[in-house]
């Protein structure tokens, strides 16, 4: 196994070699996050986005990508190099980050590093999988991706990097295509202080005109899954929880999701972390969207591994 390079230069320059990394890192548990935000709930409005530069190079280490951040080492690089804005959302269970690039700023170049799985919110490009330069378009889901994500056009991709599934041994370099994704429907209702539940075609057809519909797209991939959650306006959905926390970004509507004693707004440039344990359910102000994986909740003291 090959693992990337990196170095450290001055004026924040970083070097990342791109050599293939043909597995994952998945037998053990990555480090958690550093700084993570005390809340499950991060606004999109309360970051500031990150400004980068990313481009290729030849340098003693061979053929290499590099990378600046911070407007004046942005300002300073390379007229081909690709500028972007990147926001990250820190839980402590894993991160969100959110990386905008523009055709009129040098398109996508992105060296991966610790990125666990990315999906393509917007446009197209390619990147390694296991090893191979893989096209990947608007909708897919690559879990492991390694060397450079690549575009020449307008790009949005949501890049997660998790501490871990309850099935790291399985994990391995998978791209799932958006045609691919196994899609599922669902209603639920009250009659009479009953809540009922409707998840086939005839029992949907049935459902009333104020259940609450959600439809679920479903990227599965060995050790882990990305899911696109899309819910019609309405609620309250049932009380649940789950044994994995779900780290999950907003793409459109508004929602208000409960969590514990706890209650916030969401809308789309926001994330959320469902906390593994805790019961939560969601009430849809708008019809809407998101997007979510999963990762190792936080284990009990006298769980932790040495």
């Amino acid at each position: 196994m090959t693992y990337a390079r990196y170095l450290i230069l001055p004026a924040l320059l970083l070097s990342v070699s791109i050599n293939a990394q043909t597995l994952p890192p998945h037998a053990m548990r990555n480090f958690s996050p550093i700084a993570p935000s005390p809340d499950f709930f991060i606004p999109g409005a309360s970051l500031t986005p990150m400004v980068l530069a990313e481009w290729d190079a030849d340098n003693r280490q061979g053929k290499t990508v590099q990378i600046v951040w911070g407007k004046e080492a942005v300002d300073k690089a390379p007229a081909q190099a690709s500028r972007y804005e990147q926001k990250t959302y820190t839980f402590p269970t894993g991160t969100i980050r959110v990386l905008d690039f523009k055709k009129a700023t040098g398109g996508m170049v992105h060296a991966i590093t610790s990125e666990t799985a990315i999906f393509v919110l917007k446009g197209a490009g390619s990147v390694g999988v296991a090893g191979e330069v893989t096209p990947i378009a608007e909708g897919d889901v690559v879990s492991y991706p390694n060397g450079v994500l690549r575009g020449t056009e307008d790009a949005t991709i949501i890049a997660w990097t998790t501490t871990g599934t309850l099935n790291n041994e399985a994990a391995k370099a998978t791209v799932v295509r958006a045609a691919q994704a196994k899609s599922s429907d669902s209603a639920e209702w009250d009659i009479e202080g009953k809540r009922m539940r409707a998840n086939t075609s005839a029992d949907l057809a049935k459902a009333p005109a104020n259940a609450v519909r959600l439809t679920v797209k479903r990227y599965d991939f060995p050790g882990n899954s990305v899911r696109i959650a899309y819910s019609k306006q309405g609620g309250p959905t049932s009380p649940t929880t789950g044994s994995m926390d779900a780290l999950i970004y907003v793409t459109s509507g508004k929602l208000r999701f409960f969590q514990g004693d706890k209650v916030i707004e969401a809308g789309p440039g926001d994330a959320i972390r469902e906390i593994a344990g805790e019961n939560h359910y969601w009430y849809r102000i708008e019809d809407s969207s998101f997007v979510a994986t999963s990762s190792l909740p936080i284990l009990p003291l006298a769980q932790k591994r040495p």
